[in-house]
């Protein structure tokens, strides 16, 4: 069986919520979770660069490192690697092959057939015990208790960011999202939590306090000042455990700084536990991660800047972000909205700084795109022009043809958008994997 196009048949997730299909599936790899310190991030935003970052941190230190992150950009085999590789083609099919058999079983048993996202981490865990990994940075999907990646007994479980995001499955208010997400904190464990609002906090607390969960709080616990933001990333200052530390790190956006003081308190509460890192390798891994796809960089004359802001709270940073790092002569947005979002209010939120937009939908997508020409209604009055593209090649032809050189374009509002972009965008020598180059153009405000 060929695992890509076998998971391409699958849906994300399964038609019933649980984790006895996870558990039967590492059962039958020998329990891979068992070999390794798991480092659980779950949120709404900014889960992933905040794994990044902490990886990123533990590899510094000469540790051997797994991540597990979702959704991919181009291939799937980008949501799995060590030490920031990806895992091999052959790697991937010797475990899928070892692990097709109970695959086949459960698709016909009591449990059902697991979702794609279910499988991608059961191959995760074993890759990871076989490469010899010390630590799992494991990125929650949805992350509510039946999330897949709630497995072993983490090290630590670090929360992100909670905002309104899979309302229909995680619940309506942002402290039912909590209450969801707060139920994989383990009896005994250790619990970092990014800034949250004062209703999430009270629940993360509450959750963890009643099995007796030490909770560590960065809002309260670090102060950060000094934020120098510019066009190669962010300088800034923290204190925390009873000292200064001088960063930088290379992703932008302010909200970066959040996620690379979260993963920083999440590697203290390592160092509590034994972890031998020093204050200059914390520093080296701050600034050696990179997180593709989010304010990146792929273009010049004019600047193309991709972001996977997919939801409200991410459209919210978005619109904050852009004039902090970029100045342009007229905005131009590429989006696409993908599953049950509200779609009106995250348009509010930033098209009133640009001038035109142009909607499309991504050529493949787990999640039903709006319809470009709903979003266009959507749009109305919002900005000086709205069109409609039927994919992102034809969206980009179109902003091509009005953008000046000393212009801005963004793509943003899925993910599954910006692997295409970054497809077709990203090829040539002189900007394929080079993050922010065109940013020295674009002075801060």
């Amino acid at each position: 069986m060929e695992i890509q196009t076998y998971l391409a048949s699958l849906s994300s997730t399964p038609s019933r919520p649980g984790l006895e299909r996870i558990h039967v599936m590492l059962d039958h790899l020998g329990h891979p979770e068992g070999d390794f310190q798991i480092i659980h991030v779950v949120g709404t935003n900014g889960k992933g660069s905040t794994a990044q970052f902490i990886a990123s941190i533990l590899e510094s230190a000469g540790r051997q490192v797994g991540l597990f992150t979702s959704p991919h950009l181009v291939k799937f085999n980008e949501r799995i690697q060590v030490n920031g590789t990806p895992i091999p083609d052959e790697a991937l099919h010797q475990i899928f092959q070892e692990l097709y058999p109970c695959l086949s079983e459960l698709s016909i048993g009591t449990y059902g057939q697991p979702g794609m996202f279910e499988i991608a981490t059961a191959l995760a865990l074993k890759y990871f015990s076989l490469m010899g990994v010390e630590y799992a940075v494991l990125e929650a999907g949805m992350g509510g208790r039946y999330d897949a990646t709630h497995v072993g007994g983490p090290a630590v479980t670090v929360f992100t960011h909670i905002d309104l995001d899979h309302t229909e499955v995680l619940g309506e208010t942002v402290e039912l999202i909590a209450a969801e997400k707060a139920d994989i904190i383990s009896p005994g464990g250790i619990v970092v939590t990014a800034p949250q609002a004062t209703s999430v906090k009270r629940v993360i607390t509450q959750v963890a306090e009643s099995r007796g969960a030490k909770v560590i709080d960065v809002e309260t616990q670090y102060q950060i000042e000094r934020a120098s933001p510019g066009p190669f990333g962010t300088s800034f200052s923290v204190s925390g455990k009873g000292h200064w530390r001088h960063l930088h790190i290379n992703l932008l956006g302010l909200f970066q700084i959040t996620n690379a003081v979260t993963a920083l308190a999440t590697i203290d509460s390592l160092v509590e536990k034994g972890l031998n890192i020093t204050d200059a390798q914390m520093a080296q891994g701050l600034a050696a991660a990179s997180w593709p796809g989010r304010l990146e960089v792929v273009r010049k004359d004019p600047v193309v800047v991709l972001d996977g802001a997919h939801n409200l709270d991410g459209f919210r940073q978005l619109a904050a972000t852009l004039p902090i790092y970029f100045h342009w002569r007229s905005l131009h947005f590429i989006i696409s909205i993908v599953g049950e979002k509200p779609a009106q209010a995250m348009l509010q939120t930033l098209l009133p700084q640009g001038d035109t937009v142009v909607f499309t939908t991504p050529r493949t997508s787990r999640a039903r795109p709006l319809d470009p020409s709903i979003l266009t209604c959507l749009a109305e009055g919002m900005v000086e022009e709205a069109d409609t593209a039927p994919c992102f090649g034809a969206a980009y032809e179109k902003v091509s043809r009005r953008a000046h050189r000393d212009d801005l374009i963004c793509v943003c509002g899925s993910l599954y958008l910006i692997g295409e972009a970054r497809k077709q965008l990203s090829v040539k020598g002189d900007m394929a994997g080079i993050m922010y180059s065109g940013a020295e153009t674009n002075k801060a405000e």
